[in-house]
């Protein structure tokens, strides 16, 4: 019987040593489930950007978006409060995710997101396309 192939986990590989360990840009193992505290204002606002039908399907794709695994295109910092911010360039697509492992946020951007680095200093990322 064949064994499964590699994890879609993102913190699983390019310096994590085994499955589900946070890296140096990454602050979480996976993710698990969007916050469902901040789910409803975020569906409201940002579902209809990713086609999404339902609350349910904004999360999943949130989630699924967090735990993609291509470290050629996509950045990600951690901030002073450990969370993780999520960018595809090509996309301008931005999630943030605790240490937790839950989505709070995942939208479209600009060009531009502003971050609290490790040290305190707030960080105005631009990144080009």
């Amino acid at each position: 019987m064949a064994t499964k192939g590699a994890s879609l986990r993102y913190g699983n590989t390019n310096g994590a040593h085994h499955r589900g360990e946070a890296t140096q840009n990454i602050n979480y193992p996976w993710a698990k489930d969007f916050n469902k505290k901040r789910l409803d204002y975020h569906f409201e606002r940002h579902g209809k950007e990713f086609g999404a039908k339902s609350r349910k399907d904004y999360a999943a794709k949130a989630v699924h978006f967090a735990n993609e695994i291509d470290r050629q295109h996509y950045k990600s910092v951690v901030d002073k409060y450990g969370s993780t911010y999520k960018y595809d360039p090509r996309n301008s697509r931005l999630a943030i995710i605790t240490k937790d492992g839950y989505v709070v946020t995942y939208h479209h951007t600009g060009d531009k997101f502003t971050y609290t680095n490790k040290k305190g200093k707030e960080v105005t990322k631009w990144i080009k396309r």
